[in-house]
Formats: structure tokens, sequence, C-alpha cells
């Protein structure tokens, strides 16, 4: 035996030969020298192997590679190929016998099959290559041969309601998007994609009033159509108003009225559904802007609405009476109330009594119409300056903050059982006098919440409603006595503003339940 730490004659004679041998079958490989490409020795693992290959990769990428380009593209090849064989344990064991040669001359797969070159081609351009791909010598460099889809190539949806979506407009409509965009990616030499073309453009045509259609031909925009990950056609996409979210994909028959259906359950919907005065009461308490009310025979918001209410989000509250009856048989109970033709739109005036009617729309239930007409509203509105009304103090905005513990903002709470004309009349004038004052009004009914009573200390009094001056930050409060009439609670009001006296009432629990 050999000693590890000295070598004798004949070992060293044995190593020297053994060496010798490994060196003379590494020259006797026929072809290209994959580990030099991919700079690791004959003994590095997958793992090596696989580092060296991205090394390799990134630095003839064409992001990166300062050389000539048909050079970078030529070394991408090189180090492609070499890392596609010596990362298959078979293909590898047959390079390292016979060299690169033994490979071409059919032991195990020798050469990129048309799926390896287009994979190549993907990485190194980052799109989808022109119909197949082979990789062909070019005065002793390995390049990139496009070979061309047979077929037409030109756009199919010029001239019609869908957008054919070029590459800057792509960039600037849909990876820049402010709206909802559904887009669908075809190739016009694909029988299927040219198949649906008719579909489409119905779908299109009755949607254009409320949604973004495109198109993208992927035989011309073949980066667009790679950077959506598009590998089957025809594809089809929703694209979110979000411009960070991800798409969403269509998977059911490509068909005018499935699209539709589709489009409708998918559409943004900012609007409300209110289906009795309760529930109108709490939407005309949030409304922010003009509250515009439609009445239709449907479940749920028609698409229309859904693209109204998204482009005045945050300017209107727009409202859905939903199911209501057409022929007028079986009317729904605020659709009795209002008397409201199916469809129907009417502005309510939430600084009035509850649901009065501000105005109808009386023009064609069109987008375009009635989209100018709640500009009229909203710049009518701003015309008039500031509006208040008094807000339910429900559970929600207490747990929010509104006239809770840590509220600095002094409040004026209306306790009311039932309904007072006379009453809601005078704090609807209070709160259009004090609109701009830093306070903040809130109504609750005792009747749902007697516990009011108990932590206001009210329990006791024969009346049914009460006007609080509260100080909630401080747990304190200061109750009117006397008649609920405009004067008396404007002079109330105006007392507490201006006298600056405190409180002497302390309310009598921490957190109030609503």
């Amino acid at each position: 035996m050999c000693a590890t730490s000295r070598l004798s004659g004949p070992c060293w004679a044995a190593l020297m030969l053994t060496m010798a041998l490994g060196a003379a079958g590494r020259n006797k490989r026929k072809g290209a020298d994959y580990y030099a490409i991919l700079d690791v020795a004959e003994s590095a693992d997958v793992a090596a192997i696989k580092k060296a290959y991205k090394a390799k990769a990134l630095e003839f990428h064409p992001d990166k590679c300062d050389l000539d380009k048909d050079v970078c593209q030529a070394k991408f090849i090189e180090v492609s190929s070499a890392y596609e064989v010596l990362n298959d344990p078979e293909k590898r064991k047959i390079y390292n016998r016979e060299g690169e040669e033994g490979l071409k001359e059919g032991g195990g797969g020798g050469g990129q099959t048309g799926e390896q070159a287009k994979a190549m081609f993907r990485q190194f351009f980052g799109r989808e290559p022109d119909g197949n791909v082979r990789i062909v010598n070019r005065g002793g460099q390995m390049m990139f041969m496009e070979e061309g889809e047979p077929g037409p190539k030109a756009n199919i949806y010029d001239d019609t309601n869908v957008t054919e979506l070029t590459g800057d407009v792509y960039k600037a409509y849909i990876n820049e998007r402010d709206e909802p965009w559904i887009v669908m990616f075809y190739k016009p030499n694909n029988d299927e994609s040219v198949e649906v073309k008719g579909e489409y453009m119905q779908f299109a045509t009755t949607f254009k009033e409320f949604l973004k259609v495109g198109a993208v031909n992927c035989r011309e925009q073949r980066e667009s159509c790679s950077g959506a990950s598009i590998t089957d056609f025809p594809a089809l996409r929703w694209f979110p108003e979000d411009k960070n979210a991800p798409p969403e994909v269509f998977e059911g028959t490509i068909n005018a009225k499935s699209l539709g259906k589709w489009a409708s359950a998918t559409m943004p919907d900012h609007s409300v559904i209110v289906e009795d005065r309760n529930q109108l009461r709490r939407w005309l308490d949030d409304a922010k802007g003009p509250a515009v009310l439609l009445f239709t025979d449907k479940s749920t918001a028609p698409p229309m609405w859904k693209a109204l209410s998204r482009e005045f989000k945050g300017r209107a509250s727009l409202g859905v009476v939903p199911k209501c009856d057409k022929t007028g048989v079986f009317k729904t109970p605020l659709q009795r109330e209002y008397d409201v033709r199916v469809p129907g739109v009417i502005r309510l005036d939430a600084l009035e009594e509850i649901g009065k009617v501000a105005e109808n729309f009386n023009f064609q239930m069109k987008k375009d119409v009635l989209h100018l007409w709640i500009m009229k509203t909203i710049a009518m509105r701003k015309q008039a300056g500031p509006q208040a009304t008094f807000r339910e103090w429900s559970k929600q905005r207490y747990e929010a903050g509104d006239c809770g513990p840590n509220d600095s903002q002094l409040c004026f709470l209306w306790f009311k059982a039932g309904a007072d004309p006379k009453v809601e009349d005078a704090t609807r004038q209070l709160a259009h006098k004090y609109r701009t004052d830093p306070m903040k009004m809130m109504w609750a009914n005792v009747e749902m919440s007697p516990q009011l009573l108990e932590a206001f200390d009210l329990e006791g009094s024969d009346a049914s409603d009460f006007f609080v001056a509260f100080r909630p930050k401080r747990g304190r409060f200061k109750v009117h006595v006397g008649d609920l009439t405009f004067p008396a609670l404007d002079s109330f009001v105006d007392s507490v503003l201006n006298s600056g006296s405190p409180f002497s009432a302390k309310l009598k629990t921490s957190h109030i339940e609503l």
C-alpha cells in the first residue's frame, strides 16, 4: 500500500500514470469542452454545475454582457448547451466517454431539440420566438434562427370596438393602468383565435361604455405576450384597476354571453345595496357627495352602474334598489314608496326628511348621459357650500373613534325614540347652520339602545327625546333642558360653544354599548 503522507517510487509512478490516463481521456474527446466552458472540474457535482451555469448565463445575458451582441448570443448558447448536457446524468456519461461527437451521433439524444432551443431563446431574449427555433453555425459562431410561423400576421381587431394594444400602448394602458381592462391575447394564424373574433367583437360592442376591451396580436407583440405568460391561444385576462394586482384568467367558453357574465361579476362595485328604510338611512348617513339611487330589476348592480360607481368613488354616493318589479305588480318596499319607473334613477337630499327626492333623472338611461347628470349635481353641491347632517351613532362609528373615549372633539348627541317630524326638522336646520364648526352631530335610537339612557343618567326622565352636549375624552356631558325646537337647540349649542363653562355631569361607564 502507498502511504498517504509520503509516496514511494512505485506509488508516485502509479499516480502519474492515472493522471496521464485521465488527461488523455479528456483530450481525446471530440468537440467542445463543456467542463471548460462552465469553468468546473470534471468531478463537479450537480449543485456546482448549476451554480456555475447561473453565473455564466448571467454574464452573457444581453442585459449584462458588454461584448458584441452576436458574441454574447454565441457564448450564451455555448453555456446553455454545456449545462443541458452536464446537468443530465445520461448525457453526461456519454459525453465523458465519447465527447460532443458521441452526443451528435445519437448517443443519448445529442443536440438541442426544438423545445430546448425555444427555451434557450426565451431565456436570452425574454420573449416568445416567431415559430420554431434552430441553432445554426454562422461564421464559426452559434446563433439562434427563428423560422417564422406560417400564415397571416396582421391585426384582426383594427377598426372595431376592440383596442389593439401595441408595445408602447400596452405598457401605458396595461402596465401603468388606473382602470380595469379585459384583454384577448391571440394569433391571427390560429384557427381558434379567428373563430372567436365575432363573439369578442359583440361583447366589446355591448360593454364599450362600461369597460376597456383590448386585444394583443402575439405574432407582432411577442414581448407583451411573454410578459403576460401567455402560451396558449386565444387567452383572456382581466387586469384589475390596481396595476400591481395579478390578472385573472378566463377559463370558460369564449362567447359574448359568457364573457358578459364574467365581466359583470368581475367589475368592481362601489355602490351600496339599499332594500329598506333602515338601510336607506345608514346609506344617507355615510353618503359622500350627492346620493344617487338606482331602481333595477337585477339582483345586483348592473355593469353601467358599477362603472359609474368606480368613476365617482369619493365624489358621489351611488345606491341600488335591487329586484324591482318592472310590471309594478310585486313592488319592493322602496319601489312602492317612491313609485319609480324601472329602471329609474333619483337623487335624494340627505339634509331633508329621510328619503326626500331632490331630483328625478328624466333622460335617456345611457352611461354618458348619467355621467353628465351626476357631474352637474356634484358641481351644484360644491357651489352650495359645505353640507352636514346628524349621522347615526352606531357601534361601528363608535369603535372607529367617533365620540369615543379618545375623541377630543365636542359631540352633540340626539337620543330619539320613534320619529318626530318637528324635531327632525329642527336637527336638520341645526346641522346646516353649524356645518363648518369643529364638532360632531350624532343620533341614536334609545329604543334600540336603552343602555344609553343609563350611561347618561337619563333613565328616570319622562321625556322621549334628549339633546346632549358631550366631551367624550373627558367623559362629561350636559343635557339640554327645554323644547326640542330649532331656536331652543340653537341657543343651547351656541351657549356650549361660547360659554366655555365645564360640564358637571359625568358618564357612568367608560365604554358605551351601542
